[in-house]
C-alpha cells in the first residue's frame, strides 16, 4: 500500500480504502485544494471530509434479526441496574433507532421500565448527521429484517421517498461523530454492537480496536458483531460465545446470561 491517501487512511481510519474510493477522494482533494500533497491530504482528513469518501454506510432497520432477538432475552438482567448501549461504527442510525425501538416495546406497559441510554458514533460527520436528522431512504426497510418490522410502525413515518423517524425515539440516544481508532472511556457499556465494520479494517487496526472496545466493556459485557465477521476475531480478553446460529464475544462470565426466549409485553 504505496498510495499515500490509502496509508493515511490505514494510519488514521484503521480501513483498508477500496482504490475507487481512494481515487474519488484523490479528485476531490485536488479540485478543492488544488493538488494531491501531504499537507492537502492532512486537511482533508483532519476536517472530516475523507470519511464520506472512504466509508461504507450501508445500514437499515433491524439488519440480522438474530442479534435483536439476542438483546430482548438479555435485558431481563438490567431491570434494576439499567442498561448502557454503545452502537459503534452505527452509520446513518438505523441500528441505534432500532435499539431503542426494541427497547421501547420492551418497556411498554411496564409499571418499572428499564432505564437505558445509547451511545452512537462513526467517523463519517454526514452520517452523523443523518443520524440526527433521523429521515432515510427506500433502502432503510429490506427483507432482512422483516421479522421485526412490525417494530418500526408506531415510530417510522412514511414519507413519499423514504422514512423518518419519530422524534421520541432520540431522547436516549447520543449520536456523534467519533474514531474507534481512539481509546474509549473505560467499562463505560454492558453491550456493544459493532457490525459490518470490522471487515474493511486493516490487520493491525483490528487488534487496536478489539482491544478499545474491550476496554469499553463493563465487566460481563457482551460484543456483538456482524453474523459474518466472527471468524476473524481473536482477542484475549474476548470469549468467543456460541448458541445456535448466534455467535457473540463477552468479556467475562460474570454476568448471567437468559438463554430462554422473552416476549415482549
Amino acid at each position: 500500500m504505496n498510495d499515500l491517501i490509502s496509508k493515511t487512511a490505514e494510519e488514521i481510519f484503521g480501513i483498508k480504502a477500496d482504490p475507487s474510493d481512494v481515487e474519488k477522494l484523490r479528485a476531490h482533494i485536488t479540485g478543492k485544494y488544488g493538488g494531491e500533497n501531504p499537507e492537502n491530504i492532512k486537511k482533508a482528513f483532519m476536517s472530516g471530509e475523507a470519511a464520506g469518501f472512504l466509508t461504507v454506510n450501508e445500514t437499515y432497520f433491524f439488519r440480522e434479526p438474530v442479534h435483536f432477538d439476542f438483546l430482548l432475552n438479555l435485558l431481563p438482567a438490567f431491570e434494576k441496574t439499567g442498561l448502557r448501549i454503545c452502537s459503534a461504527a452505527t452509520s446513518t442510525g438505523c441500528e441505534a433507532y432500532s435499539i431503542v425501538m426494541l427497547l421501547e416495546a420492551y418497556n411498554k406497559g411496564r409499571a418499572l421500565p428499564l432505564p437505558y441510554h445509547i451511545d452512537a458514533f462513526d467517523i463519517d460527520q454526514l452520517a452523523i448527521k443523518t443520524a440526527v436528522e433521523g429521515i432515510y431512504g427506500e433502502r432503510s426497510m429490506r427483507e432482512d429484517g422483516s421479522s421485526l418490522r412490525y417494530m418500526t410502525l408506531p415510530y417510522v413515518k412514511r414519507l413519499e421517498c423514504g422514512y423518518q423517524v419519530d422524534s421520541s425515539l432520540k431522547k436516549n440516544i447520543n449520536f456523534f461523530v467519533y474514531n474507534l481508532m481512539d481509546a474509549l472511556s473505560p467499562e463505560s457499556y454492558h453491550i456493544i454492537f459493532f457490525r459490518n465494520a470490522f471487515i474493511y479494517l486493516s490487520h493491525r487496526a483490528r487488534s487496536r480496536i478489539l482491544s478499545n472496545l474491550s476496554c469499553a466493556l463493563k465487566e460481563g459485557g457482551i460484543l456483538i458483531m456482524g453474523v459474518s465477521e466472527t471468524a476473524g476475531v481473536g482477542h484475549e480478553s474476548l470469549d468467543e460465545k456460541n448458541e445456535g446460529d448466534l455467535f457473540y464475544f463477552q468479556k467475562t462470565s460474570l454476568v448471567s446470561i437468559p438463554h430462554s426466549p422473552f416476549p415482549i409485553p
